[in-house]
């Protein structure tokens, strides 16, 4: 029973992959699962016309970040309000070539709140 539901939990996650070009493809599940590009949220998020953005500058990092949150949240409200602080702690972070789960970007959005709420951290 408990192998059935890891499997199933496994499954059903969502991964989020990219480069230093800034294209982010989503892919649900593993092995053969549908994988696609992930269009960026330029509506929300405009720095100019600029062609692809790359890790490292900081619209690039943020975009990235708007990106993946706006997906993994289902909220662009709240993926706009967090994306900076996500960009700056998170995706400046991220290698060359990088995948994310979506439980891991929710993981850390959650500590980043959580140390917001608390005053333990210096990001505002």
């Amino acid at each position: 029973m408990l192998q059935s539901r890891t499997r199933r939990s496994i499954v059903s996650e969502r991964f989020y992959s990219g480069g230093r070009d800034g294209q982010v493809t989503v892919r649900d599940g593993i092995g053969a699962a549908s994988k696609r590009p992930l269009p960026p949220h330029a509506v929300l998020f405009k720095h100019g016309e600029k062609g692809p953005t790359r890790i490292g500058d900081g619209s690039g990092s943020a975009e990235i970040a708007l990106t993946l949150l706006a997906d993994a949240l289902g909220d662009e409200a709240r993926a706009m309000a967090m994306h900076e602080t996500f960009s700056r702690r998170v995706v400046a972070l991220f290698p060359e070539r990088w995948t994310i789960s979506r439980t891991r970007v929710l993981s850390y959005l959650s500590l980043i709140e959580f140390e917001r709420r608390t005053g333990t951290t210096s990001d505002r």
